[in-house]
């Protein structure tokens, strides 16, 4: 590391920008649900900050100084090139990934949680187990793609998705360069017999949010800069409310596909 910047810099930065857990998850609702019995009661490990400084690094989420180039673009009311996605279009298979698309883990270490996920990308499979004593979500994203996508020709995603039980998971498109920048998200089931489930996601049907709470006012999805993919699977749904297909402890689901409709 450079003289000038320590590691506990670059994580209590990134931290900073982040809601207390607290306070993020303070407002979940009690149901009556017996696929929720082991919530508050799950035994959990410390907190592992190793990983949380390594999910730091890895997606650069501490502020810097803005592009001036990226500044002037905007200005001038351009955003600079971009990659054109046309309906029908592959944008990632675990044995082609024409986008080279490159996966993170974005698990609840994040926020003090102790869930934890991996994606291998040479099968596609996503597993990790959920641990809801101080958090409950993990996840999988890429790093900002350059150039960002044009999918403004497509109507929206298509995933093929396999294993699973039923669970509801979450898609996540991002439209800007903002690490805690709005998650436009639309939930989904995989199947429940374990199968293969291929799911059609129009963009028109995408709901602006930040950290779970939808984000009202906003203007639709930019399918002209798509800037990130991810895959987030939480005991969370929306504004507060718990996520009626979840349950915690170990999870595994394959990522077939992900292409443009």
């Amino acid at each position: 590391w450079p003289q000038t910047i320590r590691p506990i810099q670059v994580v209590v930065a990134f931290l900073a920008t982040l809601p207390a857990t607290s306070s993020a998850f303070a407002n979940a609702r009690v149901v009556d649900n017996s696929r929720h019995v082991l919530n508050a009661e799950e035994s959990r490990g410390p907190w592992e900050f190793g990983r949380a400084a390594r999910t730091a690094i890895f997606f650069g989420g501490v502020p810097k100084p803005p592009n001036p180039i990226k500044v002037v673009q905007k200005l001038i009311g351009g955003g600079g090139p971009r990659q054109n996605i046309a309906p029908g279009e592959v944008m990632y298979t675990p044995t082609g990934n024409p986008l080279k698309l490159q996966w993170g883990s974005l698990d609840d270490v994040v926020m003090g949680g102790a869930s934890k996920s991996s994606l291998n990308e040479a099968t596609g499979v996503w597993s990790g187990t959920i641990i809801t004593a101080g958090g409950g979500f993990a996840g999988v994203r890429t790093k900002l793609l350059v150039p960002p996508l044009d999918l403004s020709a497509c109507s929206g995603v298509v995933l093929r998705v396999s294993g699973g039980k039923g669970q509801r998971v979450k898609l996540i498109l991002r439209d800007d360069e903002d690490w805690n920048g709005v998650a436009w998200t639309q939930s989904f089931d995989t199947a429940a017999n374990g199968g293969v489930a291929e799911i059609k996601l129009p963009f028109s049907t995408f709901v602006p949010t930040k950290y779970a709470r939808v984000v009202e006012g906003l203007r639709g999805l930019n399918t002209q800069q798509v800037t990130a993919f991810q895959l987030t699977y939480s005991k969370f749904e929306y504004n507060g409310d718990l996520n009626p297909n979840f349950s915690g402890g170990p999870f595994e689901f394959k990522i077939e596909k992900i292409g443009a409709f």
